[in-house]
């Protein structure tokens, strides 16, 4: 009687497995099939590790079901073993996909939304395999894991000996992250290496040197350096350069012509204002010092080319010299100097102008005084919408560009002049704030006439002051075309 209870108990147990096996499992995997359709909709990420349990954790539950609950196998052999570490690798592989994703993993839909260090989630991802594997072996293939302990606690020693940089990169790593003196993206210097950050791991700093070139520093190496940050407390970089001008060159117009030259290059910022400091009177020049502000280090050197090749019109500009570093004594009576050469080039261009305006060669040989050329480097202003000039330039050498403002507050390009011909004239005769900026489209060279000297031609000259309103007239008209098709 006993034994037919027992039977009838056996085959009530197989009848119950029996029936889960036949309409709750398909029920979970139509659950499962659509719970992963939503969920891959919403997160790409999701998708994966759903899927695995779907298509593989769950029917080897299943099996597993089958074979010892149904079909009678021994839960203790070596097939079902082998099934139920299969299934237990899945779930942690599965399971460690999804907590990254959820939890650690930068982005919208991470719950620690500032993200965690890549090092950080590496050495996580390390102590779940760990933890996985000892449950493996201790619940499926019913391991004593206190020997293995032991075996670990005593070869530790050696293990550490023997990783011992390895463990040392390790743990630097986790101070750098802790201690957070820079971030991905940041450029820093360290010691004499300079880069941009591209990535964190457990072992090293990888940067991306000026050069494009991949530059991998261990965390000691960082550790035991001193660590200059470009990015931080704020991205905005001071940078300095000294540039020496002659000793007869009176500092403070030195110090204004360099500190325009600093505002009017492309990517040195206004605010903080540049500084301009005299530093220094060496042996062949008096030496200033530019210190200015730019908001991408990774430009730095694009900016400060710019800067300097500026630098050098500005001294033509101003008639400034930049002496050559020397010690030795030098007896230069028949070499002109730069103020007589400009005088003999504003001379010569004198006596070309006839050549372009309707006037005499004895009345541009008295324009030498009232006179003086200038020269600016491509892209430089020569002035700007709404500026009173009170002057007239004559294109001698090279390309001006005439800009205006369009109703965007974009600029329009209006005219292009080349050598020979002459602009300013609209804020001169109208006595009227410039209607366009003036830009160089190449290095140029202009001889600028001043008010007086160009009045009193044009009041001597009717063809000069017909040529001139003609012009003006010409270019109103180009002025309103072009802003109407703006």
């Amino acid at each position: 009687m006993g034994e037919l209870q027992e039977f009838l108990s056996e085959m009530d147990s197989v009848f119950y497995w029996g029936i889960c096996l036949i309409l709750v499992f398909p029920i979970i995997m139509l659950i499962l099939s659509e719970v992963t359709y939503v969920a891959g909709k919403k997160d790409a990420h999701l998708k994966k590790p759903l899927k695995t349990f779907k298509n593989f954790i769950l029917p080897l539950v299943a099996l597993v079901i089958l074979l010892t609950q149904i079909l009678n196998f021994e839960r203790g052999s070596l097939y079902i073993k082998i099934i139920e570490t299969i299934v237990w690798v899945l779930v942690i592989n599965s399971g460690l996909s999804l907590f990254t994703h959820i939890f650690l993993k930068q982005g919208k839909r991470s719950l620690f939304k500032s993200g965690v260090p890549q090092l950080f989630m590496d050495i996580f991802r390390v102590f779940m395999v760990l933890c996985g594997g000892a449950i493996i072996l201790s619940t499926v293939w019913n391991q004593n894991l206190t020997g293995l302990v032991t075996a670990l606690g005593l070869g530790s020693f050696v293990i550490g000996l023997a990783l011992q940089d390895t463990l040392g990169n390790l743990f630097s790593g986790i101070a750098l992250v802790y201690e957070k003196p820079f971030s991905v993206g940041d450029f820093i210097k360290v010691d004499d290496q300079t880069g941009k950050v591209t990535e964190m791991n457990w072992r090293a700093v990888h940067m991306q040197t000026r050069q494009k070139e991949l530059l991998v520093m261990p965390h000691m190496m960082i550790a035991q350096a001193s660590i200059l940050n470009y990015s931080k407390p704020a991205r905005i970089v001071r940078l300095q350069r000294e540039m020496g001008f002659s000793y007869s060159d009176a500092p403070n117009r030195v110090k204004e012509a360099l500190m325009e030259t600093c505002l009017n290059t492309p990517g040195i910022l206004h605010d903080p204002l540049p500084e301009v400091k005299t530093v220094n009177y060496a042996d062949s020049a008096i030496v200033y010092e530019l210190e200015f502000a730019i908001n991408d280090f990774n430009f730095r050197e694009e900016i400060s080319d710019e800067l300097m090749s500026r630098l050098w019109y500005t001294a033509r500009r101003y008639n400034f010299t930049i002496p050559f570093p020397q010690r030795t004594i030098h007896y230069a009576e028949t070499a002109p100097t730069p103020h007589q050469e400009n005088e003999q080039h504003l001379e010569k261009s004198l006596e070309s102008l006839p050549n372009y305006l309707p006037i005499k060669y004895e009345k541009a040989k008295d324009l030498q005084e009232g006179s003086q050329m200038l020269y600016y480097g491509k892209n430089e202003t020569i002035f700007s919408q709404g500026d009173s000039s009170g002057r007239i330039f004559v294109l001698t050498k090279g390309r001006v560009e005439l800009y205006a403002k369009g109703s965007d507050g974009k600029d329009v390009l209006i005219n292009s002049l080349e050598e020979g011909d002459f602009f300013g004239e609209v804020a001169l005769l109208s006595k009227r704030k410039s209607s366009m900026t003036a830009k160089a489209a190449t290095d140029i060279e202009v001889m600028v006439v001043l008010q007086n000297e160009v009045m009193d031609m044009v009041s001597e000259n009717p063809a000069l002051a017909f040529k001139m309103g003609e012009v003006m007239e010409n270019r109103k008209k180009m002025l309103k075309k072009s802003l109407e098709k703006k």
